[in-house]
């Protein structure tokens, strides 16, 4: 039995202000899925008493069919620790069932559990990882915003949650050592629409998935905070191939269909916490998606935190008109979006206490916009999809409307605050989405707005001062006037509108002092600069 990734932990709904729950995952080598691993999962204080209660294990991916030496099966342990009336600070250890079983294991120690009634405090991150092996080279010390995380969390006051916000893992390295990808990268594009996928590519795919994920994820930057802060993760291109979503009719090859297939069933393994239904399934694009919705109930104050899934329906199609249609949100996720607003406004009802709402979005809502002239030709420099990926792209101004309408009802409707939290740009940046629509508006009320906080990347170097200018030169970030009485603006954050350096962003909620409601702060963790500018956002007055 040999350990192949982790732990890794992973959040959940808490709606008990009196306990702490998360799961714990291992991912061992083996071929025997009914057999569970020997081990037994304890977490003690700091005198050493055992804490809390422990089930499990339990299957969570059966990866057991691929070829040796990657045969491996994860399991996973549920875990439930009582809050005390102050934050706990507390350790774990896997130990053997038995004498018998050759194991051993250091202590994994600073997991924090929030104090009775509080709201987790969180980090969130994006871009964990290079496009080009040529990066790592220009990065003195790649994993330093992970170590700034650690100290935090070991010597600081740390985090309870860990939010990641697309690309937490690289594949593109696949291009390169797998030996079909390899090769349909040099066919043609007409080679390349119409080329079967050989006999064998999605487990052949799926191993290499599986390797990427044990060797990047046991690195010492992102690894050692899995094991210490149960997390949440949405996906973005690079978890699956750069660019996923915006390659219009090339995603139909059978090839990359078959890669999609691959790239999911990983996701829902390592970054979910376990498989949603049998390995063998088909993981085709657009049958299913990924939409999540996590509650954190707190004695003054609720948190929820939504991630949506911007990958696994983004198509193109061809209408019967001849035209092509762009779509981001499958009808399907909108439609689960729905749902959950709806359930969420008639829990306003049922809770009378403030609530703040984060939406996660691994695409900023607002950033720079690119002109439809440089869109078009992008495709001269292989950079159009890099566009097309954009909220802001002119092929998705209509839906991009369409979630910052449903933004603004939800704040409404639900009387919540709501910010955006997004990554993908490998810059820091902030934004204003303002609404002097009716239908948005709160008693006494001219305007609205919401708050957009972008983080980007955690390991991914930013661009040269001589490429971001560029860029500004091809685009445009002043405020802009929307339909339906919408505005966008970016703010600076520091000196300028763009935080050009490596960051991640730190979130807490603080209690309210007398009638005032409690207030979300964020503030970007960044590599050399400190930023000053927090983003404090208040929520509206409960209704009598």
């Amino acid at each position: 039995m040999r350990l192949f990734l982790g732990p890794v932990l992973y959040a959940e709904t808490q709606t008990d202000p009196e306990s702490w729950s998360f799961s714990v995952n291992l991912l061992l080598s083996g071929t025997d899925t009914a057999k569970a691993p020997p081990l037994r999962l304890a977490f003690r204080d700091a005198q050493g008493q055992e804490l809390g209660t422990v089930s499990g294990p339990t299957l969570a991916a059966d990866f057991s069919a691929l070829e040796e030496p990657w045969a491996c099966v994860s399991w996973k342990w549920t875990v439930r620790l009582t809050r005390l009336s102050v934050e706990q600070r507390v350790s774990y250890r896997f130990d053997p069932a038995s004498p018998s079983v050759e194991w051993r294991m250091d202590d994994v120690k600073d997991v924090l559990v929030p104090a009775r009634g509080d709201l987790p405090r969180c980090a969130f991150f994006s871009c964990n990882g290079v496009s080009h092996l040529k990066g790592w080279a220009t990065l003195d010390r790649p994993f330093a915003l992970w170590e700034e995380m650690r100290r935090q969390q070991e010597h600081d006051a740390g985090f309870h949650v860990l939010l990641g916000g697309g690309d937490q893992l690289y594949t593109d390295s696949l291009w390169y050592t797998n030996p079909t990808l390899a090769r349909f990268q040099k066919l043609s594009r007409a080679q390349r629409l119409n080329s079967p996928a050989p006999e064998g590519l999605e487990a052949e795919l799926l191993r290499d998935y599986v390797r990427v994920y044990i060797e990047r994820w046991s690195e010492q930057g992102i690894g050692s905070m899995l094991a210490r802060v149960p997390g949440l993760y949405t996906w973005d291109d690079h978890d699956i191939m750069d660019g996923w979503g915006s390659l219009e009719e090339l995603q139909e090859s059978p090839v990359l269909r078959a890669l999609y297939g691959a790239a999911a069933r990983v996701f829902e393994a390592f970054q979910l916490g376990g498989l949603r239904g049998d390995v063998k399934a088909r993981r085709d694009p657009g049958a299913a998606h990924y939409f999540q919705a996590h509650t954190f109930s707190g004695d003054a104050c609720d948190l929820d935190v939504v991630l949506l899934d911007l990958r696994s329906g983004r198509t193109s199609r061809t209408l019967a008109s001849g035209k092509l249609d762009h779509t981001i949100l499958s009808e399907a996720q909108w439609a689960a979006f729905d749902a959950w607003r709806k359930e969420h406004t008639a829990r306003a009802t049922q809770r009378n206490k403030p609530r703040h709402v984060l939406i996660i979005s691994s695409i900023p809502i607002v950033y720079m916009r690119f002109r439809p002239g440089v869109e078009s030709g992008a495709a001269l420099v292989d950079k159009r999809d890099d566009l097309l990926d954009q909220w802001e792209s002119v092929i998705h101004r209509g839906e991009r409307t369409r979630l910052m309408m449903n933004l603004f009802e939800l704040a409404k409707d639900s009387c919540c605050s709501v910010t955006v939290l997004s990554g993908d740009a490998h810059v820091g940046s902030r934004a204003l989405i303002r609404s002097r629509n009716v239908r948005h508006l709160h008693p006494g009320h001219a305007e609205v707005y919401l708050e957009q906080v972008t983080s980007s990347g955690i390991v991914h170097p930013p661009p040269s001062a001589l490429e971001l200018m560029g860029m500004r030169a091809l685009a445009n970030d002043v405020p802009e006037e929307l339909p339906g009485h919408l505005r966008t603006e970016l703010l600076p954050v520091g000196g300028d509108l763009y935080l050009r350096e490596r960051n991640w962003i730190s979130l807490r909620v603080t209690e309210g002092q007398s009638s005032r409601s409690p207030k979300l702060w964020l503030k970007w963790e960044a590599e050399h600069t400190h930023v000053d500018v927090q983003v404090v956002v208040e929520p509206p007055a409960r209704r009598a």
